[in-house]
Order: C-alpha cells, then structure tokens, then sequence
C-alpha cells in the first residue's frame, strides 16, 4: 500500500513541479494567434471559443478518470469496521479494476481533446476563411453564449520571473 503510493507520487512530482513555473502553453499561444487574425469576425471568435470550452472539458474529464483511478487503487487492504466477535476488511481492487472503471472516463475525454483539437480548429477556420459554409454539426453547436464574449485583442505582455 504504501509503496503504491510512494510510486505515484513519484510520477507525480515532475508534472507538479512544472505546474509551478510561469508557462504558456502552445494551444493559448495558436488560439490567440487565430483570435488575432479573425478579430472582426464574430463567428470565427465563437467557433474558437467552443472549440477551448470542449478541449478544456476533454481535461477535465480525463483529469477527474485518472484522479479516480487514483483514489481507487489507493484505497483499500484495511479494516473498515470491526465489533465483539467479527471485522470487516475491505480489500485492495485489482489493477484490471481499477482500468475498467476509470477506462471510460479517461477514454471519452481523450475523444473530446482529438475531436476539438488544434489541427480541426485550423482547418474548420480556413475552410470557413475561403467561404465554404459550417458543417451543420458544427452550426448546432454555436450556441448564442459563444457569440457573448467579448473579442479582445491580445497584446503580450513581458513578464519577469519572480525570485
């Protein structure tokens, strides 16, 4: 049990390290960049929208499978109640279980993240940029809040790290 959670913590550590360190990822980066080139274009903005809300919930859902998966194969192997003449111990699940029931999960929110990724952003902007017409999947999607946001138009700012 215990070396369980020392291994996960293990692997762990790295990615909470870089968590700390000021970093802009490359997807902000290109979004912003698309953001820039169609800044007078209002359905060019919800379309980006839409496609950073659906890649934010393909992490979110792939984030919540792995932290249960987590806390399923750290729980378990002990005694979860016990009286005058009879304990009930709770067993560790199986590594396949444990898979099984997170696999769902993890398995849809990668669907989303390939789905609503950079590459189908870009090339549903340029089809649309050369005048072809939405698909109609992608019209049902555009709900009027993605036309609600205000369009901005970035300016990067230099940042110093703090010491």
């Amino acid at each position: 049990m215990l070396f369980r959670v020392l291994c996960i913590s293990a692997l762990l550590l790295p990615c909470l390290a870089k968590a700390q360190a000021p970093i802009n990822l490359p997807s902000e980066t290109f979004k912003q960049q698309l953001r820039n080139q169609y800044l007078r274009n209002d359905t060019a903005q919800a379309i980006i929208s839409l496609y950073s809300k659906r890649q934010a919930g393909g992490v979110s859902w792939m984030v919540g499978g792995a932290l249960a998966g987590l806390r399923l194969a750290t729980s378990g192997g002990r005694e979860v109640a016990s009286g005058p003449g009879y304990t009930v111990s709770q067993e560790a699940p199986s590594a396949g279980v444990v898979l099984l029931a997170t696999l769902p999960f993890v398995g849809y929110g990668l669907g989303k993240l390939l789905h609503y990724g950079n590459t189908n952003l870009a090339a549903q902007l340029t089809a649309y940029g050369a005048g072809q017409p939405l698909p109609r999947s992608l019209r049902r999607k555009l709900k009027p809040r993605f036309f609600s946001t205000p369009i901005i138009q970035y300016t990067p700012v230099p940042v110093a790290p703090a010491k």
